[in-house]
């Protein structure tokens, strides 16, 4: 049976301190309380359908995730405080550090992944996993930007991602709504140069926008040491188009939609936040009244 992980590095959630505590863990959501039933959902769905989903995170996504909101992981390692040192915006390291650790086959997936069926045993069976390929000019346009600021402010660069956009013709990276696989041994690899790639530019972070260069060292990265490494990527969706018909569509659930991922922007989507309330009252109505009254009287 396949492990599922999920992390919470609690530090990119909680950078305005307790100055504004209405903006405390929105995590890119409308609401605060958004993100908190994203995680009960998400990791609730996983646990129907795995006997096995380990919680990778702080003290305080400990707090939060097991104390608060009593969600059923089947494990739990708090080692991410390890990573407090690292810049706020670096989110993408809470999930590395997550696949680092890892000494038998996994799956990890994001807190805002919701499935409703276990994944397939072909991609299960998959050296590498990931959700679908980013590719094609509307993410070449989305990632220029950030490559190229990032190519010209940072003193070391990775060559097997100059090797992946010449052998590609552009850049192309996996999304990492989830990311796994059976080769152990590539991901402690991967999870070394995304360290190596980070630590030896950290001084200059500041010429760049940090938030945005997390798609590069988890994403871009990760499919150029594929290549390098001659592994194929099964993904989740190999025909995936569109966003908003593909990766979200709530009412197919749960006869037509197997899988949910609020990527982006979608989650300040009227529609992907309201289906997301309607789905954890009516199918979990205990985690979402804990949770509104936390939430109601300032708890989490």
């Amino acid at each position: 049976m396949m492990k599922i992980v999920q992390s919470l590095w609690s530090k990119p959630g909680q950078q305005n301190g307790n100055a504004d505590f209405s903006a405390i863990n929105k995590c890119g959501w409308a609401d605060r309380k958004y993100n908190y039933f994203s995680w009960a959902l998400s990791a609730l769905q996983f646990r129907k359908f795995y006997d096995e989903v380990e919680l990778v995170t702080d003290k305080a996504g400990y707090k939060l995730l097991i104390e608060q909101l009593g969600l059923p992981y089947t494990s739990v390692k708090v080692v991410l405080d390890d990573l407090n040192g690292y810049h706020q915006n670096l989110y993408a390291l809470g999930k590395i550090y997550a696949y680092g650790i890892q000494n038998k086959p996994f799956i990890h997936a994001d807190g805002d992944v919701y499935i409703w069926e276990k994944f397939d045993t072909k991609l299960e069976n998959s050296s590498l996993i990931g959700q679908h390929k980013e590719q094609g000019d509307y993410y070449q346009l989305y990632y220029e930007k950030i490559y190229n600021e990032m190519m010209s402010n940072f003193s070391y660069w990775p060559e097997s991602l100059e090797m992946s956009v010449a052998k590609s013709n552009g850049i192309v990276a996996i999304n990492a709504g989830i990311l796994g696989g059976n080769n152990i041994s590539f991901f402690k690899y991967y999870v070394a140069k995304a360290f190596e790639f980070v630590d030896k530019n950290i001084r200059s972070l500041d010429k760049i926008d940090v938030s945005l260069s997390n798609t590069v060292f988890e994403q871009v990265l990760f499919y150029a040491l594929s290549i390098e490494k001659g592994e194929a990527v099964t993904c989740y969706n190999p025909d995936f188009v569109f966003y908003w018909s593909d990766i979200t569509d709530f009412t197919g659930i749960p006869n037509k939609t197997k899988y949910i991922h609020a990527i982006g922007a979608l989650k300040r989507d009227r529609h992907v936040i309201d289906a997301l309330e309607y789905r954890l009252q009516a199918d979990y109505p205990t985690y979402y009244d804990r949770i509104m009254n936390l939430v109601r009287t300032n708890q989490i």
